[in-house]
């Protein structure tokens, strides 16, 4: 006598042609199916435990005796040769079946009932994902609006997106630099201005407190910064003076532009100072500091390596890094590449890099691609210190797929989306006027060389 595991069988009830029986008895049988027909197995055949087999006849606990009803044993429905035919070609179905799976769990493959088991769950992942987007904004770094831009159809793109808020750096041309950059500033915030009064979906922000509130209300917050350390025109009272006009946030050099105080990344030779820094120099740390006094972001993704190290070691508030990706993962243009040696130090400090995952240079990146970087960041910096500034596929896909990983919970993903960096704006808030002013004017041997317009002074 064998056992058999409960899956393998279904009840029915049949007379058998080879035997006589009284026309009102039947006789108690089971069948061999395919497991993968099987979707819910009916609480009968799930009591079953240990049942035993007689010649390919399972006695059921239905059953009160061996014997039949109708005074035939049950055994004896059938004839040896009979009972040993079907015992043979059952036995030839299961290892067929056996080798089905095998050949699938070898190619990697999901049967049918697996893979609607996985839609739905992609569709409950979904679920979850939206109701936590609309429970605290999508934080999108470094949106760059264009002259010819259609806002409206920008704005249903958000929307479809579900981003929640948005950075927009003011962009200035480097080659305005000791020129007009600062007029070019002034024109692009009155600009962002006027942009967001006409639309009733978009509102400048200059706090945490009114980022949360402006979601609540169903519109895109913007806070609005200055893409480039070069449109404050060495001047620390510049920099004030961009604060009371609704800038929160300064990118301490933009790409290619070195200034006078810190050292991009990449640089443009032709303008280049001669005793330029390659890092920080003690005016810019200055320029640091009284960032963090009026409670100014600062954002230092295109620094040098160099720099990048002396900000996060010289600031008393936490930086922010925007449209960046580990140097690792991408070294392009189009974002800012951290080393992970920068990364490292990103707990020390308490900032933020807010990742860009849609693409590196011309070559779009896939789901995978992205959660191997956001795992790798988490690894190195931790999950209090990432946040997000692109996704391919739109970020509600790639959170439902980051979302199969138990460590991404609601918790942390509601770090990653934007609370992260909602954290590091209140810090910025808390320390502002608790350091004290700082009055200093850049040297003049840093600037003596080049054709900024400045008034000599006495």
């Amino acid at each position: 006598m064998n056992t058999v595991p409960n899956h393998a069988f279904i009840e029915v009830h049949a007379l058998h042609p080879h035997h006589q029986h009284q026309p009102h008895c039947k006789q108690q049988c089971f069948v061999f199916t395919e497991i993968a027909d099987i979707v819910e197995l009916p609480p009968e055949i799930t009591k079953i435990g240990s049942e035993k087999v007689q010649n390919g006849v399972v006695i059921s606990p239905y059953t009160t005796s061996s014997k039949d009803p109708c005074g035939g044993s049950s055994t004896g429905m059938e004839s040896p040769i009979d009972s040993e035919t079907k015992s043979s070609r059952s036995k030839r179905i299961l290892i067929v079946l056996a080798i089905m799976m095998v050949c699938i769990a070898m190619a990697g493959g999901i049967p049918l009932a697996l893979q609607l088991r996985q839609s739905s769950l992609l569709e409950a992942r979904l679920a979850f994902i939206r109701r936590l987007l609309s429970e605290a904004p999508l934080i999108e770094g470094s949106w760059a609006p264009t002259r010819d831009m259609n806002y409206s159809s920008s704005m249903r793109e958000m929307r479809q997106k579900y981003v929640g808020a948005v950075l927009w750096p003011i962009a200035v041309p480097c080659g305005a630099q000791y020129l007009d950059a600062v007029q070019l500033a002034l024109e692009g915030i009155d600009e962002a201005r006027r942009i967001t009064a006409v639309t009733d979906s978009m509102h400048i922000v200059e706090s945490a407190d009114e980022m949360e509130q402006t979601h609540i209300r169903g519109e895109v917050a913007v806070l609005m910064g200055l893409g480039g350390g070069h449109t404050l025109g060495t001047s620390l009272a510049v920099l004030r003076s961009m604060y009371l006009l609704g800038a929160r946030f300064v990118s301490i050099t933009s790409l290619e532009c070195t200034t006078a105080w810190a050292a991009s990344t990449k640089n443009l030779d032709y303008l280049m100072e001669s005793n330029a820094t390659n890092s920080i120099n003690d005016f810019g740390k200055t320029m640091l500091f009284e960032m963090n006094r009026i409670g100014m972001l600062v954002e230092i993704s295109h620094l040098s390596e160099a720099g990048m190290i002396a900000a996060l070691k010289t600031a008393k508030a936490p930086v922010l890094m925007m449209n960046a990706a580990p140097a690792s993962f991408c070294n392009s243009t189009n974002v800012a590449s951290i080393p992970d040696r920068v990364l490292s130090l990103l707990p020390d400090n308490g900032g933020v890099i807010m990742l860009n995952l849609e693409r590196c240079g011309e070559r779009l990146l896939g789901v995978r691609e992205a959660i191997n970087a956001i795992n790798f960041v988490r690894k190195v910096a931790g999950v209090d210190h990432i946040g997000l500034s692109g996704a391919p596929k739109g970020y509600a896909f790639l959170l439902a797929e980051l979302a199969r990983d138990r460590v991404w919970g609601n918790a942390a993903i509601k770090k990653l989306i934007g609370g992260n960096v909602v954290r590091i704006l209140r810090e910025v808030e808390t320390l502002k006027n608790r350091l004290p002013l700082y009055e200093e004017w850049i040297p003049n041997e840093l600037v003596e060389s080049n054709s900024y317009c400045r008034y000599p002074e006495s």
